[in-house]
Formats: C-alpha cells, structure tokens, sequence
C-alpha cells in the first residue's frame, strides 16, 4: 500500500490556496450575473451538486457549478476573496474569518461514521474495536481478510472527531499516524474512494458523502448505535458533522436566492433524501 505523510494536510491547503487563486484569475469582470461557483468540504459537494440540480431545472437561466474539494478553511478563503459565491463548510467560521467578512449559517447535519465497503460483511464496530485497530492490535476481520486503515491528515475535522470519541481511541490514533505504511487520503472524496478501492479498509466518513455520491459504502453501527439522522438528532448516535453555507460580505442576489432555497422546503427534500437533518 503506497504510504503518504501526514504533511499532506498542509499539501491540502496548499492545494486549496492554489485553486481558489485560480478561480478567481479565471473569473472576468464581465461573468455573466446569473452564475457563481460552490466549493469548500468535500462532505457537502455531492448534496450541493444534487440541490444545484434542483434550484436550476426550476431556475434554467441561472448556471451553478461546483468545484473540487477545497476543505473548509479554503471555501471560506476562496468565497472571501470573491474567488467562489459560497463556500459548504464543515465546522463554524472563526473569528478571524469573520472579520474578513465571512458570514455563515449552519443549514444541516449529518451523522458522522465509521464506513467500509458493501463487499464486507462487517456492519458494526466498537469503540474498543476502533481503538485496537488504530492500535495494530486487531489486524483482521472475522473472515480472516486483513484490516487496513484510512487515516485523514491531523489538521482535518474527521481526524478531530475520532480523537474525540474517546481517550483510547486518541492514544492509538496518534499511535497508528507514525506507523509506516498507514495510508492518508487528503480529503473526503478521496477518502471514499479509498475505503472502496481497498480490501478490507476502514476509515471516518459521513451519511451525507455516502447518500448523496451513492458510494458502495456501508455506514458501521458503533457501539450498537445505528448512525442514522434520526438517531443523531435525537442523540442516540452521538456522532454528527455541523454543515454550513458560507458567504462574503458582499453577496449577489442569485446567491441569496440559492440559499433560500436549500433552508426551503424542497431543499428540505433533498437534504433528508441524503443522509442529512435540518436542525
């Protein structure tokens, strides 16, 4: 399996910087009023392409496009700039994005997960489980077949929020980023196609990635809790990812219209088809 470091995280921004800069050297003065661009956390690209093709089929004048994973931190960095018209993030915006004129609003959840391929006949892990795999303590599944593991870079939110499951699981995380070997997959997409490529993979992903790109991936019971949203909203699956719509201080009225729309009752539609709620 070819190893990646875990500088890869600061790769990733890199990437990210480099993109948003290109969008908006690409974009002229005289871009058409009724088009803008959605970038940011892979964990909303698939929902936001799915509700773009909804706002648009009743909308034809107006042309939305996403682009390629940017990660949270350069959504906002490319949305501020003017590089993008809104940015899907992750986690709320810090204080010093807003003072650049960043505005958010949180507009779903989404169950957070453990996942593996449909091929597997796994469907449920334990914390305890979770925390001997990170370890190199458990090394196969029931079947005998090996376990690998996909790791996310430490600066990324899903590595966050497995450290916070629980202090085992901390311990071997860090413990399993220094073994030669383990593989990173620099964003949420490239994560998927990882834990589907891979015999025997496991690794942090979400309902909304797995719904909306309709991923031959199976989302794992944990610690005998079904990752549904309606268990992550009541709170009987504890794990969730907060989604937000990102804005710059100035806004045209087409992002306006799009926003409204997703907080509307056919976004509504759209988001609970996929894995998401609508706090």
């Amino acid at each position: 399996m070819r190893s990646v470091s875990k500088h890869r995280g600061a790769l990733r921004r890199g990437r990210a910087c480099a993109i948003a800069l290109a969008l908006l050297l690409g974009s002229s003065g005289g871009a058409a009023a009724e088009e803008f661009r959605i970038g940011g956390t892979g964990s909303a690209l698939g929902t936001m392409q799915l509700l773009a093709a909804e706002f648009t089929a009743a909308n034809p004048d107006i042309r939305i496009t996403t682009v390629p994973s940017l990660g949270s931190g350069g959504g906002v960095k490319a949305v501020v700039a003017g590089a993008i018209g809104l940015a899907a993030t992750s986690r709320p915006i810090s204080e010093r994005e807003r003072k650049l004129g960043a505005v958010e609003v949180e507009y779903a959840r989404t169950p957070f997960v453990f996942a593996i391929s449909t091929k597997s006949k796994v469907t449920a892990i334990t914390s305890s489980e979770l925390a001997a795999i990170y370890a190199g303590k458990k090394v196969t599944w029931p079947d005998g077949s090996p376990v690998r593991i996909v790791l996310r870079p430490a600066s990324d939110i899903d590595t966050e929020m497995v450290k916070r499951i629980s202090p085992d699981i901390r311990r071997a995380l860090a413990a399993a980023e220094a073994r030669p070997g383990v593989r990173f997959s620099v964003n949420d997409q490239d994560a998927a196609d990882d834990l589907e490529r891979i015999p025997g993979a496991i690794g942090p992903s979400s309902l909304a990635v797995i719904a909306s790109e309709k991923r031959a991936l199976r989302a794992l019971k944990l610690d005998g809790r079904e990752p549904t949203p309606a268990n992550a909203a009541s709170g009987a699956y504890p794990y969730h990812k907060r989604l937000f719509l990102v804005t710059g201080a100035r806004r045209s009225a087409v992002v306006e219209r799009f926003v409204a729309f997703v907080r509307s009752p056919a976004g509504r539609k759209v988001l609970d088809s996929n894995g998401q709620w609508v706090p």
